[in-house]
C-alpha cells in the first residue's frame, strides 16, 4: 500500500509541477488565451492519433488480439456505466456548467496520467491494455462526449469517422493486426508527436489556471460532488462490475487504475474548443487531480489484493 502511494504521489507530484509551468507562462502573458487554444488544437488533432499508433506500434508480438478485444469490451463496460450514472447527477446546474461535469465524471486522464502511473505499476503488459482502453475512451469522448459538450445535439457520421481517436485507430489496428512495423523515418516523428502529450496537455490546464481564482477552486459544492463521483463512486463501481466475472488479472487492475485517474484533461480542452465553462473545466481537472494522489494508490492496492 505505501509502495503504490509513493508512486502515484511521484507521478502526479510531477504532472503539477508541469501544469505550473503552464501556470507561469499563463500569467506573465507569454502564452496567451489565444495560444492555449492553438495548442489545444494539436494535442486533439494532432498528437491524439500520433499516440494511439505509437501505442498499437509498441506492444506489436507481445499481446494477442482476444486479450486485447476483451480489455476494449471491460473497458467500454466501465465508461458506459459511468455515463449512465453521470445522468443522475448535477440535473440543477447550469446546462453549460453540467456539460462539464457530467464530462468530467465520465472521462478520465487515462492517456496523459493513467499511461504513465500503469506503467509503474503493472509494466509493457499493463500499457498494451491500457492502450486498448484509451482506444475505448476515445471513441465514446468523440461520440457521447462531443454531443455532450458541442452545442449540437450529437455529431454526424462524417464527425465520427473523422475525429482524432478513430482516425488513429484506423491507421494503428490494422499495423497492429498484420504486425506490421512502421518504418523508423515514419515511426520516429510519429513516436516524437505522441511523446508531447503530457507535458502540453498539462501546460494547457496550468494555462487556464493562471485565469481563474484559486480560491474557487476549493469552495464549490459541484466540484466536490464531481471530485467524489469520478474519484471514489465510479471506481468503486467498476470494481463492483468486475467481481462476478472471471477477467484476466491484469486486464481488471489496468481498468481500474485507469478509471480511478482524476478528470481528463481532455475536459478543459473541450470547454475551450466546443463551448462551455472553461474555467470550471480547468479547475475540476486541478481538483481531481490534487485528490487523487489520496485515492489512487487505494484503488491500486485494492486492484493487486482482489485480482
Amino acid at each position: 500500500m505505501l509502495t503504490s502511494f509513493l508512486t502515484v504521489f511521484e507521478k502526479v507530484f510531477v504532472l503539477f509541477i508541469m501544469i505550473f509551468i503552464g501556470y507561469l507562462c499563463g500569467k506573465t502573458g507569454m502564452i496567451t488565451k489565444r495560444g492555449a487554444q492553438q495548442i489545444t488544437s494539436i494535442l486533439l488533432y494532432v498528437v491524439t492519433p500520433c499516440l494511439i499508433i505509437a501505442s498499437l506500434q509498441s506492444i506489436i508480438g507481445d499481446i494477442g488480439i482476444t486479450a486485447l478485444i476483451s480489455a476494449t469490451f471491460w473497458s467500454a463496460v466501465s465508461m458506459g456505466a459511468a455515463i449512465f450514472v453521470s445522468m443522475l447527477f448535477f440535473r440543477k446546474s447550469p446546462n453549460n456548467q453540467k456539460k462539464i461535469l457530467r464530462f468530467g465524471a465520465v472521462y478520465s486522464n487515462s492517456g496523459f496520467m493513467g499511461i504513465p502511473l500503469v506503467e509503474a505499476v503493472f509494466g509493457s503488459t499493463g500499457v498494451a491494455y491500457a492502450s486498448m482502453y484509451n482506444a475505448a475512451f476515445n471513441f465514446l469522448m468523440w461520440t457521447h462526449g462531443y454531443a455532450s459538450v458541442s452545442e449540437k445535439r450529437s455529431p454526424g457520421v462524417k464527425q465520427i469517422l473523422t475525429n482524432p481517436g478513430i482516425i488513429g485507430l484506423a491507421v494503428g489496428f490494422p499495423l497492429f493486426a498484420f504486425s506490421l512495423q512502421l518504418p523508423e523515418i515514419l515511426k520516429f516523428p510519429i513516436d516524437s508527436m505522441a511523446s508531447m502529450n503530457t507535458p502540453l496537455a498539462m501546460m494547457v490546464v496550468g494555462i487556464y489556471i493562471s485565469g481563474i481564482n484559486l480560491k474557487e477552486l476549493f469552495t464549490s459544492r459541484s466540484l466536490y460532488l464531481l471530485s467524489a463521483l469520478r474519484l471514489v463512486v465510479l471506481p468503486g463501481l467498476t470494481l463492483l462490475l468486475f467481481l462476478p466475472f472471471g477477467i484476466d488479472k491484469t486486464i481488471a487492475s489496468t481498468i481500474l487504475l485507469l478509471s480511478s485517474a482524476p478528470a481528463a484533461t481532455a475536459t478543459a480542452m473541450f470547454a475551450v474548443q466546443f463551448g462551455g465553462d472553461a474555467k470550471l473545466a480547468s479547475k475540476a481537472v486541478a481538483l481531481t487531480t490534487l485528490l487523487s494522489a489520496a485515492t489512487m494508490p487505494v484503488f491500486c492496492a485494492l486492484a493487486k489484493e482482489i485480482f
